[in-house]
């Protein structure tokens, strides 16, 4: 990685790259740079989201759909 690929870049800073720039290896480093903080982002979220408690009404429907995912299905 290029000195540029080391830089943080302030969120929300949009990057413009020239199209002679695009098979150089910093596009790669930029693209690849952007897609793990995308994961990392996400991944925050998520962990966050399933810290959350499930409402009563919510946890009686995700039992029923198990129950019926569990229960063989006949054919009528």
């Amino acid at each position: 990685m290029g000195p540029a690929a080391d830089e943080d870049w302030p969120v929300g800073q949009i990057i413009v790259v020239p199209h002679a720039w695009r098979d150089d290896s910093l596009w790669t480093d930029i693209q690849s740079e952007t897609h793990d903080r995308i994961g990392t982002n996400l991944q925050a979220m998520y962990a966050g989201l399933l810290q959350q408690s499930v409402s009563p009404p919510l946890m009686n429907l995700a039992r029923e759909i198990e129950t019926r995912l569990a229960t063989p299905q006949h054919a009528g």
